[in-house]
């Protein structure tokens, strides 16, 4: 049972963990041997289906300061100035919480917690293009206490030939203040259709880190924790996990893309909690219709919500919102660092707006070139070898709490719970099926979870559920699952019964059961009203990025390793970085990965080859 609800969702590494401490040390890379994709067990093309995606990252709440900005340096274009997926704070993190980065510089005195209202943009003598509709610009802000405004370099910017559809001559400028988090927000408005740049307008949440060290800032550094589902709130509020070194030398910003938090959000969270803990290999008609029941009222639910925006919260609809992001922030260039489902983010970007690009680092890599339902095998095949690692260690490690073989006293817990769930004293459910399968799938992000795992299950074998019923239910409160649904089914398109009963058979063929119950992730697209899906599938080269480093970690649950070896061929100027971990992602876990990734981010030093970087206790 341990593979059974890996389609659900990839989960990003980033909100926690991490390197939030001092900057990683680097390690003499060591030789290792590229893993190869297993193959399916049958020949036969696997039918389409909804794409998998990775859930977003935990979140916290926590007190900002308003920092004054900096003079632009002397490092590029940058400006102002100064955090994946399930866990990590870029590494996976429910696993483990980053450090508490530094507080910013005490200001003056504390900026205003409101943006003034944007004004209304002139209108152009001909119509924009749909690529980059310009943003309105924002009226004078109060004297008093002005908000954190970019600095920008207007002589680079004239320099340069802007791109199809930019208006030089309306400067538009992303403001920030204080909003009583550990980060600044602001907002930027883009068309709710890029391609209608006339049409209705949706603004997007944004949030900033400024850079601890103003005097050598290098320039703006865009973050995303995976997803889809990973906003702002939980990332930024621990500085992304990044090191010191990338939170002196950047402003750090991140966005809630849309479905999430404050942009366009999906507002079908509960049911979507609700849905992921219903039973999801039901062995009975009734348990059947209590799931496709469920099914059937998220989707209602996400739909009434997003209302004309449900076409319109797509992954290319958030690559492009990237854009529009870069130019109000008033840059020429930005770097970009994404995580889990983040990566693709980050690819697609590449792809289209690759000369925009300073640098980029991938960690967790979603491989672009695969459909969903070669996803979704890839991403079982994943979750089974993280699993099985972790039954491997119990089994050798004195200090597991599970005497007897792991696997078996698991799947004979899952027989169990399935027959008669543990109830407490208000007869509600602390663990079913559902729960103990996202428990042991939660695990799997992170080995620092590993010993948790083990000590629910010792204690639910004797009776107690709660820790792995808690275990498991924390898995779904990491992000917004229903954005997740939302921007999976808004890619893939409606799937009708047919289609879902033949990627479940195409998964079961794979995983037998386990295949089953992983299937149910396509069941609300079923009820989706967008028919075609708006997601590409195919290679990425992105001729015109710059090197792009692609982090694999072997043992990778959500996001195999496979993939990365895929991607980094794929590209152009694709840089392989390999470690040898068991965790989802290995930036912030690794310090020769956290090492290569900041010199690059830092100075542009590429690796002259593929680096191999080893374990680390």
């Amino acid at each position: 049972m341990v593979a059974a609800l890996v389609a659900v969702m990839l989960v990003a590494a980033a909100c926690g963990g991490g390197a939030g401490g001092g900057g990683p040390a680097g390690r003499e890379p060591a030789a290792g041997v590229p893993v190869e994709a297993p193959e399916p067990s049958s020949g036969e093309e696997l039918p389409s289906a909804p794409e998998p995606g990775l859930p977003p990252a935990g979140m916290a709440e926590g007190g900002g300061e308003a920092v004054e900005p900096a003079a632009p340096d002397e490092h590029g274009p940058s400006v102002a100035p100064a955090a994946a997926g399930v866990p990590a704070g870029p590494p996976p993190q429910p696993p483990s919480i980053p450090p508490e980065p530094a507080a910013p510089p005490e200001p003056p005195e504390p900026l205003p917690s409101e943006l003034p209202e944007p004004a209304a943009p002139p209108e152009p003598p001909e119509p924009l293009p749909p690529e980059l509709p310009e943003p309105a610009a924002p009226p004078e802000p109060p004297e008093a206490a002005p908000p954190h405004e970019p600095a920008r370099d207007d002589e680079v910017q004239d320099a340069v030939p802007a791109p199809v559809g930019e208006r030089p001559d309306v400067p538009v400028m992303l403001q920030f203040a204080d909003c009583e988090r550990d980060y600044l927000c602001g907002t930027v408005t883009v068309p709710l259709d890029h391609d209608d740049p006339r049409g209705a307008a949706v603004e997007l949440a944004v949030g900033m880190v400024p850079a601890r060290d103003p005097a050598l800032r290098i320039g703006y550094l865009l973050v995303n924790p995976g997803g889809p589902g990973g906003g702002m709130d939980g990332f930024l509020d621990f500085g992304a996990g990044l090191s010191n070194e990338l939170l002196g030398r950047f402003d750090v910003v991140g966005w809630d893309p849309r479905g999430v938090g404050g942009s366009v959000p999906s507002g079908c969270r509960d049911e979507a909690r609700h849905f992921h803990l219903v039973d999801p290999a039901p062995d009975s008609a009734a348990e059947q219709a209590e799931l496709d029941a469920a099914a059937r009222t998220l989707a209602e639910a996400c739909v009434a919500n997003l209302g004309a925006a449900v076409g319109h919260i797509g992954t290319m609809d958030t690559v492009r919102d990237m854009e529009a992001i870069r130019r109000a922030l008033g840059t020429e260039t930005i770097s970009f660092l994404g995580f889990s489902y983040g990566t693709r983010l980050g690819l697609l970007y590449a792809d289209m707006f690759g000369e925009r690009l300073r640098a980029a680092v991938l960690d967790g890599v979603v491989d672009p070139s695969l459909g969903g339902a070669e996803l979704a095998v890839g991403q079982m095949v994943g979750f089974t070898r993280a699993i099985e690692a972790m039954f491997a260690w119990c089994r050798s490690d004195r200090s597991c709490a599970v005497t007897d073989d792991p696997e078996e006293t698991y799947d004979r817990l899952l027989v169990r719970i399935d027959a008669e769930p543990m109830r407490d004293s208000a007869e509600q459910v602390v663990l079913g099926p559902a729960r103990a399968i996202l428990a042991a799938v939660m695990a799997s992000y992170s080995s620092e979870l590993w010993p948790e795992f083990f000590d629910g299950l010792a204690a639910a074998v004797n009776g107690d559920g709660t820790l792995l019923g808690l275990l498991g239910e924390f898995y779904t409160d990491l992000g917004d699952l229903g954005a997740f649904v939302s921007v999976v089914c808004t890619d893939g398109g409606a799937a009708d019964r047919a289609e879902l009963d033949a990627f479940t058979e195409a998964l079961v063929a794979v995983a037998g059961d386990f295949g089953r119950a992983s299937a149910v992730s396509g069941l609300p697209c079923e009820h989706w009203p967008v028919v075609a899906g708006t997601l590409p599938v195919g290679p990425i080269a992105a001729p015109d990025a710059p090197p792009i480093l692609v982090v694999g970690n072997r043992g990778d649950n959500a996001t195999p390793y496979e993939w990365a070896v895929s991607v980094s061929r794929q590209l152009a100027s694709g840089v392989l970085v390999s470690y040898d971990g068991n965790d989802h992602t290995s930036y912030g876990l690794s310090r020769c990965v956290t090492a290569v990734a900041d010199e690059y981010l830092v100075d542009l030093v590429v690796p002259s080859g593929d680096v191999d970087c080893p374990a680390e206790g």
